[in-house]
C-alpha cells in the first residue's frame, strides 16, 4: 500500500506490518498538495518544491528526478546552508500542485508557482522510462491544479479560467477555433477585447469520453463541450470578439448548475459509462450532493444528498466511496444502495476499497481498516499524522 502526505511517500507491507521503504522531501514537510500517479512498477509523484520524481514501486528507487524553477527551468543559484534553500523555495512554491498524465511514453504535468515570484508555469513532457524533458509550453496561468487529458489527439489543460490546447509532439500552444485576442493599441483608451475565458475558473479535474470535454468551474457550473476530429469548434473565426466561452454559450452542447449546491469545492470528478459524477455542496456545506449526469444531455440520472461537507469521495470500480468529518458512507454507481457509518477519527486521505467488506484509508492515527459489516474501524499500523490544511493525502491499495 502506497502513501503519500506531508512530503512524504512510502509502501506499507500488510502482511509483514512494516514500511518497505519511504522517502521524505524536506522541503515539503509543512505540506504537499499534490497527487502521485502510477504506471506498471513506476509511481510520478511531484512536490510543491519543483521536484518531480519516479520511483520503483517495489524497492522505492529512484527512477529518475527532475525539478522545475518557475523560469524557463535554467537551474537557480543555491545556497549551500539548507536554511536559505528552504527560504528560497517556500518564494518560489507551490511549483507543483497537480497530478500527472501518464499517455503512453509521456507524462505530462503542469506547473503552478507563487505568481509574485516565478516568471511562467508551464506544461511539461517528460519520457516516461528515463525522465528526458521532451518539451515544456507556457501557460496563461500559475494556477493549475488539476491533470490534463488527452482530447482529439492534443492536451488540454484548464489554467484558472483558460482552457488551453497544446500539441503532443512539439508542445505547441494551438487555437481551437475561439476568438484569440486584440493586441492593445498604443495610445488608445480602449481595452483590448480579451482572449475566449470561462466567466470564473474552472478548477475542476476535466474528463473527456473521447467525443467530448467535460469541464466544471469553481461555481458548480459543468459545461459539455465538442470539438471535430481537428480538434477544433466547427467555423469559428478567431477574430471575432463575441465568439467565445461567455459571448457565444452554443458552444456548449450542454450546461449544468443546481439552485441549491452552489459550491464546488473539492474538483472531484469521475466518468462512468454515459454518466459524469459530480459534487457540490451548499454555501454553508451543511449538505452535499453527488450528482450524475447524463453525458449526452446533462440530465440528472440520480443524485444523493449527503449531510455535512464530503472532504473526499472516490469512484472505486462499481461503488463509490467517501466521507465526511463523522462518517463514512458508500453507495454504487448506479446511485443505489446507499450507505453510512459514523467513525470516531475521520479519513484524512481518498478511501481504497481493499475487498467485498474492507476499506482503507490514513486517519491522524496511522491507517485505518474498516469493517463494512461490523461498521467499525481500527487503526493496523500506527503512525501519528498531523491534519493540515495545505497538504493533500493519498493512499493507493495495491492487489497482488
Amino acid at each position: 500500500m502506497l502513501v503519500a502526505n506531508s512530503g512524504q511517500i512510502y509502501n506499507y507491507n500488510l502482511e509483514s506490518n512494516k514500511v518497505t521503504w519511504q522517502y521524505t522531501s524536506k522541503f515539503d514537510t509543512a505540506g504537499n498538495r499534490n497527487n502521485f500517479a502510477i504506471d506498471g512498477q513506476q509511481i510520478f509523484m511531484p512536490f510543491e518544491s519543483g521536484k518531480f520524481i519516479s520511483f520503483d514501486v517495489a524497492t522505492g528507487k529512484i527512477i529518475w528526478k527532475q525539478e522545475v524553477f518557475g523560469n524557463e527551468d535554467s537551474p537557480i543559484g543555491m545556497s549551500s546552508d539548507e536554511n536559505d534553500q528552504a527560504k528560497m523555495l517556500n518564494e518560489l512554491k507551490p511549483l507543483f500542485m497537480t497530478k500527472p498524465l501518464i499517455d503512453g511514453e509521456n507524462v505530462v504535468i503542469a506547473s503552478g508557482g507563487n505568481p509574485n515570484s516565478i516568471q511562467g508555469s508551464y506544461l511539461y513532457n517528460f519520457n516516461k522510462k528515463d525522465g528526458d524533458r521532451k518539451w515544456h509550453c507556457s501557460l496563461p496561468r500559475p494556477f493549475n491544479a488539476y491533470a490534463a487529458v488527452k482530447y482529439r489527439d492534443n492536451y488540454f489543460i484548464n489554467s484558472a479560467e483558460y482552457l488551453e490546447k497544446i500539441s503532443p509532439n512539439e508542445g505547441s500552444s494551438m487555437s481551437y477555433g475561439l476568438f484569440d485576442g486584440e493586441d492593445e493599441v498604443p495610445g488608445s483608451n480602449v481595452a483590448p477585447n480579451p482572449k475566449s475565458q470561462f466567466e470564473r475558473g474552472i478548477y475542476c479535474q476535466m474528463q473527456t469520453d473521447g467525443n467530448s470535454l467535460f469541464i466544471g468551474d469553481e461555481v458548480g457550473k459543468f459545461y459539455c463541450f465538442q470539438l471535430d476530429k481537428t480538434g477544433s469548434v466547427k467555423d469559428g473565426d478567431i477574430m471575432d470578439p463575441k465568439n467565445t466561452f461567455i459571448g457565444n454559450p452554443k458552444l456548449f452542447k450542454w450546461t449544468f448548475s443546481d439552485k441549491d449546491f452552489t459550491f464546488q469545492k473539492n474538483g472531484i470528478t469521475f466518468l462512468t459509462d454515459n454518466a459524469l459524477l459530480v459534487e457540490m455542496k451548499t454555501g454553508t456545506a451543511d449538505k452535499s450532493c453527488i450528482f450524475a449526469l447524463n453525458t449526452d444531455d446533462g440530465k440528472v440520472k440520480w443524485k444523493k444528498v449527503v449531510s455535512g461537507d464530503i472532504k473526499n469521495w472516490a469512484l472505486q470500480g462499481n461503488l463509490i466511496v467517501g466521507s465526511t468529518a463523522d462518517k463514512i458512507f458508500w453507495i454504487d454507481a448506479n446511485g443505489e444502495n446507499y450507505k453510512e457509518a459514523s467513525v470516531q477519527t475521520k479519513p484524512l486521505s481518498n478511501i481504497e476499497v481493499m475487498n467485498a467488506t474492507n476499506f482503507i484509508y490514513l486517519t491522524t492515527n496511522g491507517i485505518e481498516i474498516f469493517d463494512t459489516n461490523l461498521k467499525k474501524a481500527k487503526v493496523i499500523f500506527k503512525k501519528q499524522v498531523a491534519e493540515r490544511e495545505f497538504d493533500n493525502y493519498q493512499v493507493k491499495f495495491l492487489k497482488k
